[in-house]
């Protein structure tokens, strides 16, 4: 679970994130974390939340946004806030480290999701394209059911992925979330 202050960071990317609000301190309303994330990132996939919406909001540097269709370049100072059920993809296509606020309402467990993707990247078993092992992802993806699906494969597949193959990982003993190493030297 998610600490208050926590960071974790992606060997393989260099970006890092700092949860400053977590699902446990706001009650499950709320998942505020701050984001550095380098120059070229290309973010994660075009996707959406179907309950949850995000608001971003840029510290430093610029955020590309691809939003309703069209790209947004958000620079410091600028906010937005995504709808649930909305198509968006974020990256940075600037020059220099974007430094942003992101939020998510609910929270719902989508810090279970972020540790766990970075935690595997820490240790090494994200591929080229920062994807881990099929069960082990099928795993998170059972743990975070519902939270948000990328615009293919289908909707039926993605969510035959997450509950069915999940809990058949989840029994072959992979693990739904997978906690960022706290003997890590970047919490210190």
């Amino acid at each position: 679970m998610a600490r208050t202050n926590q960071i974790i960071e992606s060997k393989t990317y260099g970006d890092k994130a700092r949860f400053l609000v977590t699902a446990a301190d706001s009650k499950g309303e709320l998942l505020r974390a701050q984001v550095w994330i380098k120059p070229g990132a290309e973010g994660p996939p075009e996707h959406y939340h179907p309950v949850q919406s995000e608001t971003f909001e840029v510290i430093k540097g610029q955020l590309n946004l691809i939003y309703e269709g069209r790209e947004i370049v958000l620079l410091p100072g600028e906010k937005i806030t995504v709808a649930p059920n909305t198509l968006h993809k974020w990256y940075n296509a600037g020059t220099e480290d974007l430094e942003a606020m992101v939020e998510l309402r609910p929270a719902l467990k989508t810090e279970y999701f972020l540790e766990s993707m970075y935690s595997l990247d820490y240790q090494g078993k994200l591929d080229k394209k920062g994807l881990p092992n099929p069960l082990q992802f099928a795993a998170i993806l059972n743990e975070c059911y519902g939270e948000l699906f990328v615009t293919g494969p289908p909707i039926i597949m993605q969510k035959f992925m997450a509950k069915v193959v999940g809990r058949l990982a989840k029994l072959l003993g992979f693990r739904g979330y997978v906690p960022f190493p706290a003997f890590s030297t970047i919490n210190k």
